[in-house]
């Protein structure tokens, strides 16, 4: 059988100038068809063709630009031209022509060689090194909040819209690249271990209360806490950075539509970042007399104090002098010891009886801290060439805590610091720094950089007089947004690579990704559930091929020797996690569910993705459901554990949750000020309302021990994978190779008018051959001939000796039961 085969060719990306390829009349193009492998994504993932062969006639040639001549100038320099292949007249597919060779018979072009792709290659290339931190890139807006005191408590009690952009074009379709960035604050702390008694006094005790005022009444704290924003605009954020097209039916779960991400990465400021590097805001005043001594040499504790005081004889010309300017975007302090382009130089006289020192003073005015111990730090960084100032020398540093209202941080800098210094100071000596700025969580109204320097007086009878000169500048205000919670909710993830969050959420769901639809030109990403569905073009549907076999004899063989499996999320370490394991004799992680038919040599079909679920506690003397959100590792403090910052987290959100028995949490809003929590909204490794799990294991049975929850629940496992496996790993399901002829109307897929499954071959579907359904694993289709080779796998009619799940036993005694009850 012959099939009409059309191939046509663009110049470039965007034409519509399409040219009909001459082709030879007996060449072969295959079309290769994969289903894909939920654990490996390098593959191709859409149609693509072997190598073929046609003609080098002129209209060949000019349309692929004269391949092979090198004297031609081309403007296409990719060698991939658009192109589209129609089959007995219907478009079959749009994607890439790609030129491989020019073959030559007797120095005359004879023929080209190349390749069809569709516009969907590798997504692994496509991505490349990529961190899930960097897609919000993709985005108009901005992913950044004031995580204040005020917005973490907004996020525990409710869920916060952050940023919204809707797919208006495919709205209420599953098709709708719909991106709402949600977040809310999970109550767990990322540092210590919780405790709860409104009337005694005990080691990090966040009751509520007026009864106990020991050091140890401890409230919870705004740096304790991080957000988690929700799953499903990552993925959204992702189809859109790569210009994916996807149909998902996901996109109508509910529990796909609830889970979040916990925000739990190195925060971007955690050291000293060329973000940290102060900018002025105003040039610096000119020099004022600020206060004098009779008695000895000292700063004003307020450097704005009595501005106008009484000048010196022979305190001008000033010994040092205050500007500052920019370089590649950054503000640099300059202070010189005299005025080298006027020649001007203070009198040596002046000049040795004035200190030996500048000091630089950044002051805070009217600063209200939000944590309890915080720090304002300030680093001088000596500039070097183009060099970022958080990667410059480090000269001095200073570091001070936090009080109430007026806060200072200085640091003094010798005159033996200065670039060219001498002791006569007579090559007009110079000091520059970048000045890198930290403070902990807090507000306040300006800041302002002050230098100083202190000018002895002539001796005048039995006293001597010191006067405190004085510069001062003001910032532009944007080290408040630090100071002040800035937190940009995708940056602050953790450092994970796209392709393996893309791969685990394919894992998670059993996804698979599917031939576009060549009206549409959609990716269909679909789970086992997707599949089976009905009155859904996407679904598969049943196909009879017994018509087309061309030959009696055909291959079975085994599809893989597997004889265990194994699903699970990423090792944890966070103490939650490795307190469970500890407590399971059967050694199985949290949510981790293991078969093994003791078949002797262990061959493990595994499932693991890069995700992590704890497992949540309930705080002694409450309801509320909260995690060790830390590691196993001790911090140096007493009672404090180290945060993990790299490890991808995720949540349920199961809304609004109420402490009962009167149980009131602190929650401290500013070092003067705690405030009761009541409610807060409760995030889980399950989803309570239709009891599905984010572990591949039953997550509520294994904690309750309430066997009814095992009918309730329905795990990744049970839902997602449970049918797929025992094929697996049943003796009876083999892989059936066939040599077919299919028709034209099989090649090419027809969409139905309705909303039912199109006509025409696709992976989905499921093919029947003699009194046999199959499933596909692949194939490759001459879509000229409608030769076809078909790898299928069957079905199990009766499965017979089914493999048991390893038994998941929980023991308590893991669990550091003084602090904590299992729920």
């Amino acid at each position: 059988m012959q099939v009409v085969t059309e191939i046509y060719i663009a110049p470039f990306s965007g034409s519509t100038d399409y040219v009909k390829l001459d082709l030879y009349d007996d060449e072969t193009i295959n079309l290769v068809y994969t289903l894909k492998d939920v654990t490996d994504l390098s593959k191709v993932f859409a149609p693509y063709s072997l190598s073929f062969t046609i003609p080098a006639t002129p209209k060949n040639r000019q349309a692929l630009q004269f391949f092979g001549d090198t004297d031609v100038l081309k403007t296409n320099t990719t060698g991939s031209y658009p192109c589209k292949i129609y089959t007995d007249g219907n478009l079959n597919l749009t994607g890439n022509f790609n030129v491989e060779d020019a073959n030559y018979d007797l120095n005359s072009h004879a023929s080209i060689q190349g390749s069809f792709e569709t516009d969907m290659k590798s997504l692994k290339d496509r991505i490349g090194s990529d961190l899930i931190s960097d897609l919000g890139s993709i985005l108009s807006g901005s992913t950044s909040i004031q995580y204040t005191p005020t917005a973490a408590k907004n996020s525990i009690e409710s869920k916060q819209l952050l940023y919204k952009e809707l797919d208006y074009t495919n709205s209420g379709t599953t098709s709708a690249n719909d991106i709402v960035v949600n977040y809310i604050t999970p109550l767990a702390s990322n540092k210590r271990v919780w405790s709860y008694d409104k009337n005694s006094d005990i080691v990090d005790n966040i009751a509520y209360t007026t009864n106990v005022s020991g050091s140890t009444l401890s409230p919870i704290a705004t740096p304790e806490l991080m957000p988690a924003i929700s799953y499903r605009s990552l993925v959204e954020m992702m189809f859109k950075k790569y210009d994916l097209k996807v149909n998902l039916p996901l996109r109508k779960d509910r529990l796909f539509n609830e889970m979040y991400v916990w925000v739990n990465g190195s925060p971007t400021d955690e050291k000293l970042s060329n973000d940290n590097v102060l900018k002025f805001g105003s040039t610096f005043s000119t020099s004022y007399s600020q206060t004098f001594s009779a008695f000895e040499v000292f700063y004003p504790n307020v450097p704005t104090a009595y501005e106008g005081s009484p000048e010196f004889e022979g305190s001008f010309p000033r010994k040092y002098n205050t500007s500052y300017y920019t370089r590649n975007d950054y503000d640099i302090i300059k202070i010189n010891i005299g005025d080298k382009p006027s020649g001007t130089l203070p009198p040596y006289d002046s000049l040795l009886r004035s200190s030996q020192s500048v000091r630089i003073n950044v002051q805070l005015e009217n600063l209200i801290a939000q944590v309890t111990g915080g720090k304002i730090t300030i680093s001088l960084r000596r500039p070097n060439g183009n060099k970022p100032p958080a990667e410059c020398e480090e000269i001095y540093t200073s570091t001070t805590e936090m009080g109430t209202f007026q806060n200072d941080v200085f640091i003094d800098i010798p005159d033996t610091a200065f670039d060219n210094y001498t002791p006569d100071f007579s090559l007009y000596p110079t000091f520059e720094a970048y000045i890198l700025f930290k403070a902990d969580l807090a507000t306040w109204d300006k800041t302002n950089i002050f230098t100083q320097f202190i000018f002895a007086a002539p001796y005048s009878g039995w006293l001597s007089f010191w006067q405190c000169n004085t510069q001062v500048a003001i910032s532009d205000g944007h080290e408040q947004l630090k100071a002040s919670g800035k937190l940009d909710l995708i940056q602050s993830l953790p450092k994970m690579k796209v392709v393996d969050f893309f791969q685990s959420f394919l894992k998670t769901f059993n996804l698979s990704i599917f031939n576009p639809m060549v009206s549409t030109n959609e990716l269909q990403i679909l789970s086992v559930e997707d599949i089976n569905d009905t009155g859904k073009f996407y679904a598969k549907k049943e196909v009879d091929y017994t018509p087309f076999i061309r030959s009696s004899s055909y291959t079975k063989s085994v599809q893989d020797k597997y004889n265990k499996y194994n699903f699970k999320h990423a090792t944890s370490k966070y103490k939650s996690n490795v307190d469970y394991l500890a407590g399971n004799p059967s050694k199985l992680e949290y949510g981790q569910i293991t078969q093994d038919n003791n078949s002797g040599k262990v061959n493990e079909y595994a499932i693991v993705t890069n995700y992590t679920i704890i497992p949540p506690r309930i705080v002694l003397n409450t309801n509320l459901q909260t995690y060790y959100g830390f590691s196993n590792e001790a911090a140096e403090q007493q009672n404090r554990y180290k945060p993990i910052n790299n490890e991808l987290v995720l949540f349920v959100n199961n809304d609004l949750s109420y402490l009962t028995n009167g149980v009131e949490l602190g929650f401290l809003m500013t070092d003067t000020s705690i405030i009761p929590l009541t409610r807060y909204m409760l995030m889980l490794p399950w989803f309570m309302n239709t009891k599905q799990s984010l572990g591949f294991n039953v997550l509520i049975d294994d904690v309750s021990g309430n066997l009814e929850n095992t009918q309730k629940t329905s795990s990744l496992y049970k839902r997602f994978y449970e049918n797929q496996t025992s094929r697996l790993l049943s003796v009876n399901v083999l892989t059936h190779k066939f040599d077919l002829f299919l028709p034209s109307s099989e090649i090419y897929v027809n969409p139905s008018r309705t909303n039912e499954p199109p006509t025409g071959f696709r992976l989905q579907n499921d093919v029947i051959i003699g009194e046999t359904r199959f499933s596909i694993l692949d194939s490759t289709i001459d879509i000229t001939t409608g030769r076809a080779k078909l790898t299928l796998l069957n079905y199990i009619v009766n499965q017979e000796n089914e493999v048991v799940p390893t038994p998941n036993i929980y023991n308590p005694d893991g669990y550091d039961s003084t602090q904590y009850e299992t729920i």
